[in-house]
């Protein structure tokens, strides 16, 4: 009985037990459940309040425009903007003090759509420092754009004019002077005494050209200068294995030699005199002057503003304001901008010139404007949580975009996408030394512009399984690098080609050995007259230390397992044998090289042999002996992939992947607090470790500390060097630098002197 009540007992105890976890169970779910709700229902508010955030801001792009007066001169700032083929988005910028990068594409596009725009009645450039241009082929590009600016300007006032809505000059004061289309404006060209052929030849492109009263005209001709690290080498008792092919292969020069050799005097003699005639015929042309006028300039320079005069080199001197006042508002203008500024106008009453809109800004206003209507008002939720819903009552899953509205030329809009389903060519950008990657986000070399191969390899793949791109153009900017990662983008680029997708490639400032090596297996290569490219050849070695370190009292000895395991290692020589391996590791990849472009140009290995030979050409030369297809810049390029795919003119061309600058930059930018003092002291900063860097990397790596894999110490002081403006010596020593952190043993395609002739002409 006793044992039956006990277990009745502990029966009961057990239910009750269950019971009570049961409720407690109930209660948990239910404060779970009322949890659940109220976090979804914050949710919700939080994604109807964002969505109304995305609609107004949206809505007010729609209006951008309207920030815009009435008539306006546009202007090209080159004083203060850095041009490049794509803005770096990196944390470095910040650093730098580089927040004021602008997209070539971008110019050339809001150049276009400037010219057509009624409210645009001119354009003035401000030429500043050489390094704010980029390279010659950039500036070429630049001048193209220019010139047909003016030629657009003229058309579409005569246009307004004959249909009677009046042309640039139909708001004008009564008596007043008509204004030129295009007038550029340096404070000197070439301070100094310093070159200033680039920032001349850009503002040639100009209607007129002014010069400050005390600026000079310093056109005194080109300049590359080479740098030798052999005797520094001796001195430390280094001892350089460098392997290179062939003659022209200058890279291998800078350890191998204490000067120039024939061969590459002789080369950089012919190409440096061919970007030479390249600058001074053009801008003989553009000023109606004699090309002789211009070669007995060059001699004569640098020249006072006087005789820049009198030989028709100049149009007059004028200071920035004056050169502002050369468009004058009109009395309607005058009118609107009194209304629209109300209490806040402050215009003085000797203050004619006409309201002027930089072209960053123009490209921002008409870019969001455009995008907005791209998107259209049944398109403002897209990317929210309700966009769902807004395709579904709109009957269709894809987004659509007014045809009306898609703006001319290459360049980036907000969220710039094409319609699902229908055809599009992607433009990819890849500039820098050619690395296999993956390249870290942080760390030493970070800040360097490096074509990260399996980086961009993902980028062509992408393309590849996208069935709505039809044609990639591939824009290349690169002296090259290693041969392993040129070999992977190659074989990408091969891979959209036997999917039927044509491949441009289109060609930068430079496109030199690595950067060649892409371009061999794309369909079309088209490049600027002033582009560096050739360099076909193949350099690889490494420097023996060893010697170094036993004359400052260390001494390194090693146990290895295999005839060939201390090869690479910067602590020994190369037995004969050993040299005669990494001389056949040479020819395997010179020869697969010459088979490439070979294949690519559809001719013999012989011929292509006889081009070869690490020569490095302009675009120019280059097309002249067959290694280039068209000269013409990126628009040419993407017409080029149009027609190879058979696609209409109109088609839409999107940048992949698409480029967004962190909020930090684009508030930073905005705010102009990157143009003072803190953007000097990144500026100063950088100054001082390329300065101190530049010359203590050669002696690191000449004493053996590692520099290689993904840029190091070398990568560092090369990139800190150029960034902050330092002068030949300064960058040289980097560009040897850089080019000893490349000796790791593998065979390398770089070329140094396009490297530096870029940086230099």
């Amino acid at each position: 009985m006793a044992e039956a009540g006990g277990a009745a007992a502990a029966a009961g105890a057990a239910a009750a037990g269950a019971s009570s976890w049961t409720s407690s169970l109930g209660t948990r779910l239910e404060v779970a459940r009322k949890g659940l709700g109220r976090g979804l229902a914050w949710a919700g508010g939080a994604a109807v309040v964002s969505s109304l955030a995305v609609v107004a801001a949206r809505f007010q792009a729609t209006r951008a425009d309207r920030q815009l007066p009435s008539e306006f001169v546009l202007e090209l700032p080159l004083d203060r903007l850095h041009v490049v083929d794509a803005v770096d988005p990196s944390p470095w910028a910040l650093l730098r003090g580089d927040t004021r990068q602008v997209e070539l594409p971008k110019v050339v596009a809001a150049l276009k759509r400037a010219a057509g725009d009624s409210r645009c009645r001119g354009l003035v450039t401000y030429v500043g420092a050489r390094e704010n241009l980029g390279g010659l082929a950039t500036v070429q590009e630049l001048r193209d754009a220019i010139s047909d600016f003016r030629l657009n300007l003229a058309a579409a006032a005569a246009n307004r004019a004959s249909s009677g809505s009046g042309g640039a000059g139909a708001s004008r004061s009564p008596g007043l002077p008509s204004a030129p289309a295009a007038v550029a404006f340096a404070a000197s060209f070439g301070e100094a005494g310093g070159s200033g052929m680039v920032p001349y030849l850009l503002a040639s492109a100009c209607d007129r050209v002014y010069l400050q009263p005390s600026g000079l005209l310093g056109l005194v001709g080109l300049e590359s200068r080479a740098f030798f690290a052999r005797p520094l080498l001796d001195r430390l008792r280094a001892e350089p294995y460098v392997f290179a092919r062939e003659e022209f292969k200058s890279a291998a020069n800078t350890f191998r030699e204490s000067g120039f050799t024939g061969p590459q005097r002789e080369n950089l003699q012919t190409l440096l005199g061919d970007l030479a005639d390249q600058m001074m015929a053009t801008m003989a042309a553009a000023r109606g002057v004699d090309g002789a006028a211009v070669r007995e300039a060059v001699e004569a320079a640098p020249l006072l503003p006087a005789a820049a005069l009198r030989r028709g080199l100049l149009d007059g001197t004028k200071y920035k304001d004056e050169v502002q006042s050369l468009y004058v508002i009109s009395d309607k203008a005058l009118a609107e901008e009194k209304a629209r500024q109300g209490a806040k106008h402050k215009r003085r009453q000797d203050d004619t010139r006409m309201a002027r809109v930089p072209i960053d800004k123009y490209i921002q206003v008409t870019e969001l404007q455009q995008a907005a209507a791209a998107r259209g008002p049944s398109g403002w939720l897209a990317g929210t949580p309700f966009e769902g819903l807004t395709l579904m009552l709109r009957g269709k899953l894809q987004e659509t975009a007014d045809e009306a509205s898609r703006p001319g030329g290459v360049g980036s809009l907000e969220q710039r996408v094409a319609r699902k389903g229908q055809p599009k060519v992607a433009v990819v950008t890849a500039a820098g030394t050619i690395v296999q990657g993956p390249v870290p986000p942080t760390g030493p070399g970070a800040n360097q512009p490096v074509i990260d191969a399996t980086k961009l390899s993902g980028h062509l793949n992408a393309l590849l399984e996208d069935p709505d791109v039809r044609a990639v153009v591939v824009r290349v900017n690169s002296p090259g690098g290693s041969a392993l990662a040129s070999d992977t983008i190659y074989h990408e680029m091969q891979r959209l080609r036997a999917a039927g997708k044509p491949v441009v490639v289109s060609m930068g400032d430079v496109a030199a050995s690595g950067g060649y090596y892409m371009a061999a297996a794309a369909d079309a290569v088209v490049a600027q007259p002033g582009t560096v490219t050739g360099s076909i050849g193949v350099v690889a070695g490494k420097i023996n230390v060893g010697r170094s370190l036993e004359e400052v009292g260390l001494r390194s000895e090693a146990v290895t397992v295999g005839r060939n395991a201390d090869l690479l290692s910067p602590f020994t020589g190369l037995g004969p044998g050993q040299a005669a391996q990494v001389e056949a590791l040479v020819d395997h990849v010179y020869d697969d090289f010459l088979d490439k472009v070979a294949k690519s140009r559809g001719r013999p290995v012989s011929e292509v042999r006889e081009l070869a030979k690490g020569r490095v050409y302009s675009g120019r030369q280059a097309h002249q002996v067959g290694l280039v297809d068209e000269l013409g810049g990126l628009e040419a390029a993407v017409s080029r992939a149009k027609a190879l795919a058979k696609l209409p003119e109109d088609v839409a061309v999107v940048e992949h992947p698409p480029r967004r600058m962190p909020l930090l930059l684009q508030l930073l930018k905005r705010s102009g607090m990157m143009n003072g003092a803190a953007g000097g002291a990144g500026a100063s900063a950088l100054d001082s470790l390329g300065e101190v860097g530049a010359a203590v990397t050669v002696a690191a790596v000449a004493a053996g500390l590692p520099v290689a894999g993904g840029g190091g110490m070398a990568a560092a002081a090369a990139a800190a060097a150029t960034a902050s403006g330092l002068g030949a010596a300064g960058r040289g020593a980097a560009e040897v630098g850089a080019a000893l952190s490349l000796l790791g043993g593998e065979p390398q395609l770089y070329s140094v002197d396009a490297a530096l002739l870029v940086a230099q002409v």
